[in-house]
């Protein structure tokens, strides 16, 4: 019995760890790509490797606990959400990569106007992945009910500037090429907003044992 709490002690954990590296990657990102910053863009770079080893790392330990230990239903739900997790977390750490990618190509190009709003989009994302990883931690779901609001602020926004980027891009066809990273990195910062949303439905079946889904 010591030894199974050891081993779940470490699973929770790690993915503790990780969801702490995917929530400072995607900060960064966001820092490097508002301030052209390629050497934080090269920090977020290099940590995608380990945030890939957190993942198998981290399902070889659960697949482990599972094997040898058939846990009761509070442990199996605990063993079920760090799974699911893992995967979003690796996603997330995905597209803040794609991102600081992104900055080295941005580097020597003007800024224009969806700058802002990106930087507003990322404060969201990272406030959002920051509440479901705090919940994870204390097995809680106290202020869950403000990922919804988060991530409709998330899509209303890039739906808006996705706008004016096209709009510029009629107007000025050369610039095209830049304007599609910007597009691109909007639906990244999206898509780690329905990363966090489905977290926090996996989390809140962790905490209460009830299936949720967060729209």
């Amino acid at each position: 019995m010591k030894r199974f709490t050891e081993e779940m002690d470490d699973l929770v954990d790690s993915m503790v760890k990780m969801a702490k590296l995917a929530t400072e990657m995607s900060n960064k990102s966001i820092s490097s790509f508002c301030k052209r910053d390629v050497g934080v863009a090269d920090d977020v770079i290099n940590s995608f490797s380990v945030i890939r080893n957190y993942d198998t790392d981290i399902e070889k330990k659960a697949i482990r606990i599972l094997t040898l230990y058939q846990p009761a239903a509070c442990d199996m739900r605990t063993i079920a959400t760090v799974l699911k997790c893992i995967t979003y977390l690796e996603r997330i750490g995905k597209y803040s990569k794609n991102i600081a990618d992104a900055t080295h190509y941005l580097k020597d190009k003007p800024a224009f106007e969806p700058e802002s709003a990106i930087s507003d989009m990322g404060t969201t994302v990272v406030k959002m992945v920051s509440l479901v990883t705090e919940g994870f931690i204390k097995s809680s779901v106290d202020g869950f009910d403000g990922i919804v609001d988060m991530d409709d602020h998330l899509d209303a926004t890039m739906r808006e500037n996705m706008t004016k980027v096209i709009d510029f891009i009629v107007a000025h066809p050369e610039s095209a090429h830049v304007c599609t990273y910007y597009i691109s990195i909007m639906k990244y910062i999206e898509r780690m907003g329905d990363h966090a949303c489905k977290m926090a439905e996996k989390v809140t079946f962790m905490v209460t044992g009830m299936h949720t889904e967060i729209k």
